[in-house]
C-alpha cells in the first residue's frame, strides 16, 4: 500500500508516460501554469495538480484482504487528484505560436486516451533495455490502478481556476481526473484474539416503553408534569417495565426504584449527582447469562427502553438581604449546586436580572448573586414580586394553595 509519497507518485507517473509516448517535441513539466519554469524554454507541456479529495465511494473502505474484521486502526485515505494541462509554444509572438501549443496539446490528449490506466507491466519505449517501468515505485503493488479520465469541463470552471492564480495569464487547457490513489494509515493495528467458544443466546423480546413521565404526587393537582426536585420522585407509565434486573438511569446517574409493576414504576431522583436542568431517563433492563458452565451468572446488556426527558427543578432555600432597591446584590441559596457554564436568572414578577458573572473554572456552588439594576439601566419599580430562580431553563417552584387554587409564594420586595 502506498505512503505519503503516493500523490508524487502519480505526478511523476504522468511526466514519464508523456515524456516517452508524445510525437510531438516538448518538455513536460510539474508546475503552476502562471510562472517561468527555471532553464526550460521553447515548448512544454506543463502538469499542475490544482485540487485533491477524498473519494467519497472508497471512504472508510479497507483493501480486501488486507484488513481484519476484528482490528482497530484507520482505513487507507482514498484520493482524487485533478490536473489542469496547459501548452506552450516557442514563443508568445509568433504568428502560429498558439498553433504551435494546439499540436502539443492535442498530442497528449491522444497518449492518456490511448492509455487511461497506467500498469504496473507498462514500459518506457524510448528507453534504452532494460526498459524502466513507466509507474513510480512507490505506486508498485496497489490493489487500485491509475485511471485517467478527461473532465468536461466548461469555460466557466477553467477561467475559475485562472483568475485565481496570481499571475493570470489565460491559455488553452483540459483539466484531468487521476483516481484512485490510496495513502496508507500509520496507526498500528491490533487483532482480537479467536473466539475460544461459540455461544448463541435465545430470550423472549420485551422491550420496555415509557409512554408517560410525571412528578408523583404532582405539586398541583391534575398537572401532570415531567420536573422535579432532588429527592422528589418521578412515575413512568408505560409497558414492559418490570423484570427481576430492571434500573432507571438518568443521563449517568442511577435513581432508586420505589414501586414497580408492569405498567407503573416510581422513582426517586438522586441527590448530588444531576445539575439543575433538563435530562434524559430511561429504563435499562439486564440479562443474566450463564457463560462458563459451573460459574454464576453474569450480567450483560439485555433491553433499553425509548430515552424521555424531564426537568431537575433547582429548589430555593434562604434569600437575602429579605428586601432590594437598585444597586444591592441579593444573595439566593439553591439546590443542588450551580456551575459557572450554567445560566442563571432571578425572576422578579415579569422581571428577569442575570446572574454575576464568575470565572468559568469556578466551582459549582449553591450560593448565586444577583444585582437589581440601576440607572442608566431600566430599574425595576418599587413593589412585592414573585420570585423564582431560573437555571438553565428550570425554574424553581411557587407555593400552591390548593383551596383558594392561587400561588401564594415566595415573595420579595424592592424598595
Amino acid at each position: 500500500m502506498s505512503t505519503y509519497k503516493a500523490i508524487a507518485g502519480v505526478s511523476s507517473s504522468l511526466k514519464v508516460l508523456l515524456r516517452d509516448r508524445m510525437t510531438e517535441a516538448a518538455t513536460i513539466t510539474l508546475a503552476p501554469p502562471d510562472v517561468l519554469v527555471d532553464s526550460v524554454i521553447g515548448r512544454r507541456l506543463n502538469l499542475y495538480l490544482y485540487h485533491v479529495g477524498e473519494n467519497p465511494y472508497l471512504k472508510n473502505q479497507e483493501i480486501p484482504g488486507e484488513g481484519y474484521l476484528g482490528a482497530y486502526g484507520h482505513p487507507p485515505l482514498s484520493l482524487d487528484l485533478r490536473y489542469i494541462f496547459t501548452a506552450f509554444g516557442t514563443s508568445d509572438t509568433g504568428p502560429d505560436a498558439d498553433v504551435e501549443a494546439q499540436l502539443i496539446l492535442g498530442d497528449a490528449m491522444r497518449v492518456l486516451h490511448d492509455i487511461a490506466i497506467i500498469t504496473p507491466n507498462l514500459v518506457e519505449q524510448k528507453a534504452p533495455p532494460p526498459q524502466p517501468r513507466i509507474l513510480d515505485p512507490s505506486l508498485l503493488g496497489e490493489f487500485e490502478q491509475i485511471k485517467i479520465t478527461l473532465q468536461s469541463a466548461g469555460l466557466d470552471e477553467i477561467s475559475k481556476i485562472w483568475t485565481a492564480l496570481p499571475n493570470v495569464n489565460f491559455r488553452r487547457s483540459v483539466l484531468y481526473e487521476v483516481s484512485v490513489v490510496q495513502l496508507q494509515s500509520l496507526l498500528k493495528r491490533t487483532i482480537a484474539l479467536p473466539v475460544k467458544v461459540n455461544r448463541v443466546y435465545a430470550l423472549t423480546l420485551r422491550t420496555p416503553m415509557i409512554q408517560q413521565i410525571f412528578q408523583q404526587p404532582p405539586a398541583i393537582d391534575n398537572q401532570l408534569i415531567a420536573a422535579a426536585q432532588e429527592g422528589e420522585t418521578l412515575r413512568l407509565i408505560g409497558t414492559g417495565l418490570s423484570a427481576p434486573s430492571t434500573r432507571v438511569t438518568m443521563d449517568n446517574a442511577t435513581g432508586t426504584i420505589s414501586s414497580l409493576s408492569d405498567t407503573q414504576l416510581d422513582v426517586v431522583v438522586p441527590a448530588g449527582v444531576l445539575k439543575s436542568g433538563l435530562h434524559s431517563l430511561q429504563i435499562a433492563q439486564d440479562v443474566s447469562l450463564t457463560e462458563i458452565p459451573g460459574q454464576p451468572p453474569v450480567q450483560r446488556t439485555g433491553f433499553r427502553s425509548n430515552l424521555v426527558g424531564f426537568q431537575l427543578l433547582p429548589a430555593l432555600g434562604a434569600v437575602t438581604p429579605p428586601s432590594a432597591k437598585a444597586g444591592d446584590t441579593i444573595t439566593v441559596n439553591l439546590q443542588p449546586a450551580v456551575t459557572a457554564t450554567q445560566e442563571k436568572i432571578l425572576l422578579l414578577g415579569d422581571f428577569a436580572v442575570p446572574g454575576v458573572p464568575v470565572p468559568f473554572n469556578s466551582p459549582p456552588s449553591t450560593s448565586i448573586q444577583f444585582i437589581l439594576p440601576e440607572a442608566p439601566a431600566p430599574a425595576i419599580p418599587t413593589g412585592t414580586y414573585f420570585l423564582r430562580v431560573r437555571i438553565d431553563g428550570a425554574e424553581s417552584r411557587l407555593t400552591f394553595n390548593p383551596t383558594t387554587e392561587v400561588y401564594t409564594g415566595p415573595l420579595y420586595t424592592v424598595t
